[in-house]
């Protein structure tokens, strides 16, 4: 499947319960996030996405009827599978082949998105996004923009791996940016997380 659109449209998933406050307390930092990745992929990669985003209230059912990654493929289809969709979810697929859990297919995307279990400060939350949630993005993003561009599966699917492990394993340092965009060092104030997409 060719990519024939250049939308990307970031899906925040949350419990229908606790949606509201989900926005109250992690929307600016998704926005702010989805704003950065508009100008990454257009400085690094020559994508112009028109970007949007939305938060998904979702109802669990009952045991057949749970949250999971077909629900999403499902949403996504409906929505139009020639979007590239993205879902920042509060669930990680229950199958993936993916290091960091999450998933990733032709337009599709999803990830966990984690929160900490107590938030002291706006600073302190926002570290902890960009540290997990944002380098996370950029993994799966990676896989579908190399894919994008035409790489070998060779490239956009075991490299992007290998270098997520030289991060978490072998102490390559992510990439971190303030929040007018320019690279600072972990020991600064950063406000968004990368994997070194200079070592593909």
């Amino acid at each position: 499947m060719q990519f024939n659109s250049n939308k990307l449209f970031f899906i925040y998933v949350a419990k229908n319960e606790e949606w509201k406050k989900r926005q109250e307390e992690d929307w600016d930092y998704v926005s702010s996030m989805v704003k950065f990745f508009h100008w990454w992929t257009k400085r690094n990669f020559a994508l112009n996405f028109s970007i949007d985003a939305d938060i998904l209230p979702v109802i669990e059912g009952r045991l057949f009827d749970r949250m999971s990654l077909g629900y999403l493929l499902r949403d996504h289809q409906g929505r139009g599978k020639s979007v590239y969709h993205f879902y920042l979810s509060f669930f990680k697929p229950f199958w993936t082949d993916c290091h960091i859990g999450g998933y990733a297919t032709n337009n599709f995307g999803m990830v966990q998105w984690k929160r900490p279990d107590y938030i002291e400060s706006k600073e302190q939350i926002s570290k902890f996004f960009a540290d997990y949630n944002c380098a996370r993005v950029s993994h799966m993003l990676l896989h579908e923009i190399l894919r994008i561009k035409g790489e070998s599966k060779k490239k956009y699917f075991e490299q992007i791996h290998d270098l997520w492990d030289e991060h978490e394993h072998n102490n390559l340092p992510f990439i971190y940016y303030n929040e007018k965009y320019s690279k600072v060092t972990d020991n600064d104030f950063y406000q968004f997380v990368t994997m070194d997409i200079s070592k593909l």
